[in-house]
């Protein structure tokens, strides 16, 4: 059966002539945490398990993903050295912003929810207290309202618009903001 790389994008195969091409494959570390620095490097997701993709016992990367840095070639056979994370990606484009396409280590992305939470919590404040400003300004007005009437500067028909009036106003105002 023929390897393929598993890198996501990647076409390598490791066929008879692939060597003489300067293409190596190489197996996934059996040290679980060398395996994970490669697995979370890939950024590749697991579609069907929804998370990210595990290497099975077969499963290869090819030497496209490594800098030449990254290989021991005193030996005959080309390895890699010990510790090595593959580097080198070119996902496509259709996939790089893509939810099958890990973006950031689980860290980062706690630490980008936990930020987009506090901005929400920080809007949600500054939503209440524009609220709680509106109400203020329209017990003013109506004490304005009310207190013109009382000194005959305006007539009840006249208050009793200008407070329907500011009160349709206010709620469009209201309804503004939760919409947008």
């Amino acid at each position: 059966m023929v390897k393929c790389c598993s890198a996501i994008g990647c076409a390598s195969r490791c066929l008879p002539n692939s060597k003489l091409k300067g293409l190596t494959f190489h197996v996934f570390p059996t040290d679980e945490n060398i395996k994970r620095k490669w697995v979370l490097a890939m950024k590749r997701l697991d579609v069907n398990a929804a998370g990210i993709w595990e290497p099975k016992k077969g499963d290869v990367l090819c030497s496209r993903h490594f800098k030449k840095t990254d290989f021991d070639r005193s030996a005959p056979n080309i390895k890699l050295k010990p510790g090595v994370i593959p580097s080198i990606f070119d996902s496509p484009y259709h996939l790089q912003e893509h939810s099958y396409s890990v973006m950031d280590s689980p860290k980062k992305l706690k630490h980008k929810l936990d930020h987009v939470i506090g901005e929400l919590e920080d809007t949600k404040e500054s939503l209440r207290n524009v609220l709680d400003r509106e109400k203020r300004f329209q017990k003013s007005l109506r004490k304005t309202i009310r207190e013109l009437k009382d000194e005959c500067l305006i007539s009840q028909e006249t208050a009793n618009r200008l407070d329907a009036f500011c009160w349709d106003c206010c709620q469009e105002s209201i309804e503004q903001d939760y919409i947008s």
